[in-house]
Order: structure tokens, then sequence, then C-alpha cells
């Protein structure tokens, strides 16, 4: 008799198996793969692609299939989803999630998504195709799933973003890392002679979105974005005599350090992606006596 703690084993690695790398299809995805194709054109421009309103923080499924709104854009003919961004919330951190689900025939699919930023006339200013998205295998309760991160500041120059797929998308797949390789991975074993899964491109799908404002913590931008002046955040008196002391106090025969160019340093961390960095920088900056700092920061976030 095989024991009971072997079965249980058993029964957990069979699902581990079978159930992590795909989910359920979405209710929207249809059986009909030419539904596409007949879809009728909603609008003749992108500034009149109907829009939602995207609140600045919290998480959303967006559909693609028969309840989306298709539009027949310059890569070609996609359903999309629009939302415009909210204003008064500062610089946004946005994440979007397309996870493996299985099509009506029960094979692994994906949509691959393409995220447009559009300004107030509906002109295309930043694209990411679904290239620039990262795999991520299963693991634990998450299947696989294409991830892309960013961060926004809305503005005229970025007013909304629309979700769709593309031509070139849909005419090609992505591999799978197959649960049972993950697993001798994770064990530090020797991967099994198994061929990966595939999952093709579709027209229908799901994407999960999540926003939070990347200033909510540190509160750096708020004054901007609330109408506030260039003053630095309040300092007790005790630290500011600190500073004070600090700063004009030298080791004798030394000569007192060059002043840190805040801005280039701002800089460096933004080209390196780095938008956390460089808020704090410039909050330090502000607490040196650099006035404006903030101010400037939120301009070079307006350009991106």
């Amino acid at each position: 008799m095989i024991p009971a703690k072997t079965l249980v084993a058993v029964a957990l690695g069979t699902l581990w198996l079978s159930g992590c790398a795909t989910s359920t299809s979405p209710s929207s995805m249809p059986a009909d793969a030419d539904w596409l194709d007949r879809a009728s054109d909603c609008c003749a421009e992108l500034a009149d692609l109907p829009q939602m309103d995207l609140s600045a923080r919290g998480s959303q499924d967006l559909e693609f299939g028969l309840m989306a709104p298709v539009h027949r854009f310059d890569t070609g003919v996609s359903a999309f989803r629009a939302l415009r961004l909210p204003r008064s919330s500062g610089p946004l951190r946005l994440e979007l999630v397309s996870a493996v689900q299985r099509d009506a025939r029960g094979q692994p699919a994906l949509f691959a998504p393409t995220l447009l930023i559009l300004d107030e006339a509906g002109r295309i200013r930043r694209r990411h195709d679904w290239q620039e998205f990262t795999y991520r295998p299963a693991q634990g309760l998450k299947g696989d799933r294409l991830t892309l991160s960013l961060d926004v500041m809305p503005s005229s120059d970025a007013d909304r973003l629309v979700v769709l797929t593309t031509e070139a998308a849909l005419s090609a797949e992505t591999e799978l890392l197959h649960p049972a390789r993950a697993l001798a991975r994770a064990r530090h074993l020797a991967e099994p002679a198994v061929l990966n899964p595939v999952a093709a491109h579709r027209a229908e799908g799901e994407v999960t979105l999540r926003v939070h404002p990347i200033g909510e913590t540190a509160g750096l931008l708020a004054p901007l974005m609330a109408g506030g002046g260039d003053e630095p955040p309040p300092v007790s008196p005790a630290a500011d005599a600190g500073m004070a002391k600090t700063a004009d106090t030298a080791p004798h025969g030394q000569p007192t350090p060059a002043p840190l160019d805040w801005r280039r340093t701002i800089r460096a961390a933004l080209a390196a992606g780095d938008l956390e960095l460089a808020m704090s920088l410039a909050e330090r900056a502000e607490l040196a006596g650099e006035t404006g700092t903030r101010r400037w920061l939120a301009q070079q976030l307006e350009r991106r």
C-alpha cells in the first residue's frame, strides 16, 4: 500500500504541473476566430477612441473580445481599451500583466499587448510593443504571464493610454517554460528532455492593469500638484542648525568641498529609470538650499 503522504505529494505535484501554467479563458473569449474581421471600426481617428477614466490607484481587468470596441490602427485591426489618465495624481507607476490562458480548443493562448500613450490631440507620444514585455514563468499561484512596468506623468503630453494588439503580434507566439523544467530548476536538478509549450497570440484575452502614485509615500510632488510654491519641506530648528553647521565648517587646512550638482545627479537617476531615487534627490536638494528643484523635476517628468 502506498503511504498517504506519498499520495498527497503526487496529487499536489500533478495539480502543480497541470494547473499553474494557464488559467481558464474569460467569458468574453469567442469561439469564432473570424469575429474580429467582421467587427466594425468604432472611430475615424485615435482622438475619437471611447475612453474610461483611470483611477490613480487600484487594479482593473481589461477584457478584449466581443464586448470591447474595435479600431483599425496603423498596426492592424484590434480590440482595444482606452483610459484617461488622472491629471491631479502626479506621477504614476503602471503595471500591465497579460496572463496565459486557454483558448476554445484548450491550447495555451496569450493576448500580446501594445501600449500607446496619447497626448490631448490623440497623437502617439510613446509606444511599448509586446516585445518590450517581460515573460515570467509560472510560480506558485501565478501562471505564465507577460509583464510591463513603466512610469508616466499625466499631462497634456500624456493624456490617455490605449491597450491593443497588432497584426505582427498576432502572427507570433510566446515560448513558455515547461512546468517540469521549472520544477527541476527550483530544485537544482537536471532539466528533463521535454519540449516547452508554446502560447499562440490571440486577438482576444485579458490584461490586468495596476496603478499607484509614485510620490504617494514621499509626498515630494504634492505641493506642486496642489499649486504650492517652491519652499522646501519644513525642517525642525535642531536639524536646520545641524545642517548649517555641517555646511559651514570644514577640517582645518582642507578646502571646502565643491557643491554637489544635484540636477546632474537627478538626470542620471532618471536615465537609469529610478524615479523614486530622482524624487528623493530632489527633496534633498531642496533641503540643501537648491530651491526650485522639485518644480524642475516635475517639468522633466512632463517631457518624458
